[in-house]
């Protein structure tokens, strides 16, 4: 590999070209002050041992013997600065040789083939190999295993180089490697120096990061495609049973989604937070079910679901308001799992939404602490208990104390109560001699596209 272009001399290069020149120059004038003095003394001596009057040249190199002295001062400042020059030159390859050992990398050399002929101690830790026994091999060879991945160094200016390498001890790393050639004289570029150091670390902080950001955007999208394709969601409705007076109260609505992939709302909904489409996922759906308030029975009710985030967004208000006089008939249900850092701003809002006449309710009542502080701060018209307190409430006297109990609370505030999950005759048996009157769960009736709009009679044994 050859190139035409200029030289481009490290600092140590240039020192020890200025040494050379300042030792040139001190050898020379120390020369050639020696010259002049025996040339004058000698010329002096033949003049007197002649008996002759010594001629203008004889006068003039008395002169010059004057200036002697001032060019010995500068001789002598031209050999300290000589000096000066060589501890220079040996801090300055000491300091090398530092970086080398110190370095938390590989330092090396090449002929202008690329073939090492210097290398440090780093290569053991970056690629497990001795430093003397990479002499003679490519230097592109040892940084890059695949053949097809080969590097290609250009001959002139630096170069950066990013390759994968394998450790003697089986493992891949990612490395980094800086090519800066070197020339002669004539610019012709006679080899080259390097370092390369392993950043397998930062590589694979990089690519979890890319793929973060690819999911990301994945993710995004998909949630993007659900809210522009009417088909991508729709609405399923379960009953919500009024026990004793055995018809339907209400319908909560349910999302689903026939886009892919394939799986449960809660995980659309989840990603669709994660990219921060979470409140317009939210309101669509809210808008999907609103538009089958018709459908329900004239004395029913609809049920929608939402996180304290979308509860507070002015784009709910808006759509309830449109809803004119059938406001009145939604229930906003606000989640155990959503998190209220300012109940005062959630409490101006459900003044608004209880001023169009819709009304509020505490979903997943007792599956953690977070309901019953909604409870407690936000004063709700239904608590709807969870799954977890009603299941086995017919043989669990814990179960069915505590039902009890949350029973006799909401009659003392003027609270509706309704059970979630309810999965077995015995359950809603259980529920009934607690004086909980609504009931909702697949015992009573499935969540479908066509719900069911009125109960059957009870059966002989039932109203036996």
């Amino acid at each position: 590999m050859t190139d035409q272009a200029q030289p481009r001399p490290t600092a140590t290069d240039e020192i020890l070209h200025s040494r050379r020149v300042v030792s040139s120059a001190v050898l020379v004038l120390a020369a050639s002050m020696v010259i002049a003095l025996v040339s004058y003394v000698w010329d002096w001596i033949d003049a007197v041992n002649a008996g002759e009057f010594p001629e203008p040249d004889e006068w003039f190199g008395m002169i010059g013997l004057v200036g002697l002295p001032y060019a010995a001062v500068v001789t002598r400042r031209l050999v300290r600065f000589e000096r000066l020059l060589t501890v220079r030159e040996r801090d300055a390859v000491q300091a090398f040789q530092d970086t080398v050992d110190n370095a938390h990398g590989w330092i090396w050399q090449t002929d202008a083939d690329m073939r090492i002929t210097y290398s440090s101690e780093g290569v053991q830790t970056l690629l497990g190999h001795g430093s003397t026994d990479v002499l003679g091999r490519t230097v592109c060879d040892l940084i890059s295993d695949a053949a097809s991945a080969r590097p290609h160094v250009e001959p002139g200016g630096r170069q950066d180089l990013a390759t994968e390498a394998r450790h003697t001890d089986g493992s891949v790393r990612h490395l980094s490697t800086t090519v800066a050639p070197m020339y002669d004289e004539s610019g012709r570029t006679v080899g080259y120096r390097g370092f390369t150091a392993d950043v397998t670390a930062e590589t694979v902080a990089q690519n979890v990061q890319d793929e973060q950001q690819r999911r990301y955007a994945e993710s995004r999208t998909r949630i993007e495609q659900a809210l522009d394709d009417p088909e991508a969601m729709y609405v399923v409705l379960q009953p919500i049973v009024d026990i004793d007076g055995r018809r339907i109260a209400g319908m909560e609505a349910l999302a689903r989604f026939s886009a892919e992939p394939k799986r449960t709302p809660d995980l659309w909904f989840a990603e669709a937070w994660e990219v921060g489409l979470g409140i317009d996922l939210e309101l669509h759906a809210v808008d999907l079910a609103c538009r089958r308030l018709p459908e329900l029975p004239s004395h029913g009710y609809l049920s929608i679901n939402l996180s304290a985030q979308t509860l507070t967004d002015p784009r709910l208000l808006d759509l309830l308001s449109g809803l004119g006089d059938q406001a009145r008939r939604v229930v906003v249900e606000v989640t155990e799992h959503t998190a209220i850092e300012d109940y005062s701003v959630v409490a101006d809002v459900l003044d608004r939404i209880r001023s169009m006449g819709a009304r509020l309710a505490v979903d997943d009542a007792g599956a953690g602490y977070a309901s019953m502080q909604h409870i407690l701060r936000l004063r709700p018209d239904i608590i709807k208990l969870d799954r977890s307190i009603i299941a086995d409430n017919d043989v669990d006297p814990a179960r069915f104390a505590l039902i009890g109990a949350m029973a006799n609370f909401a009659v003392s505030l003027g609270m509706v109560v309704i059970a979630e999950g309810v999965e077995t005759p015995g359950e809603l048996a259980a529920l009934t001699e607690n004086q909980i009157c609504h009931a909702q769960g697949y015992y009573l009736a499935r969540p479908a596209v066509e719900p069911l709009m009125e109960l059957a009679p009870p059966v002989a044994s039932e109203a036996a």
